[in-house]
């Protein structure tokens, strides 16, 4: 996969391999209001809550996602939130993007669209809801690996548990999960 990226992606394969702001290595690709970029574990652990989960996909398939999204670098933020369009792209859509089948080439994941103010999106508290959904389920699509669950009130983080992070998704909407990442 590195050889790949260093040749059909090097621009991003060079923003990847140079340090974060904070000099730490890049091991997060999001999309923030700057656009879709790399960020250390650090600064993307930023938001209020932090959930970890591994797509139970082949390394190929994995490494295709990771490959997609390296194809993404670069592009600005869509404040519009519209998933009709790949030229902007929200966080969770950099996710949904990478992970979408591709007929006989990637497996991918299914991840449904929700309707929000007429547009169809995917808030990352859907895409909890969809794994505590499929949790123990045959058709379950991701491992838990972490959950980071943020205290406003003290300005901490504890670190939750498998149950917690199931149940994130049903807290009241504007206590989003937070970004989502590849």
């Amino acid at each position: 996969l590195t050889g790949s990226l260093q040749k059909n992606q090097p621009d991003a394969w060079a923003k990847y391999v140079a340090a974060a702001e904070d000099g730490q290595p890049h091991r997060i690709l999001e999309a923030v209001s700057e656009g879709v970029k790399f960020s250390s574990l650090h600064e993307a652990a930023q938001g209020d809550y932090v959930g970890v989960m591994r797509p139970r996909l082949s390394k190929l398939d994995k490494a295709r996602a990771i490959a997609k999204s390296f194809g993404n670098v670069g592009k600005p933020y869509d404040f519009d939130f519209d998933f009709e369009t790949q030229d902007q792209l929200v966080c969770s859509e950099v996710v949904y993007q990478a992970y979408l089948p591709d007929k006989g080439v990637q497996t991918g994941l299914i991840l449904p669209l929700t309707q929000v103010m007429g547009r169809a999106t995917l808030p990352p508290n859907d895409i909890v809801r969809t794994f505590d959904q499929q949790f123990g389920t045959e058709s379950q699509q991701f491992d838990f690996v972490a959950f980071l669950d943020g205290r406003e009130a003290t300005r901490s983080a504890v670190i939750g548990t498998l149950d917690a992070f199931r149940a994130s998704w049903q807290r009241p909407k504007w206590d989003e999960i937070g970004r989502a990442h590849v």
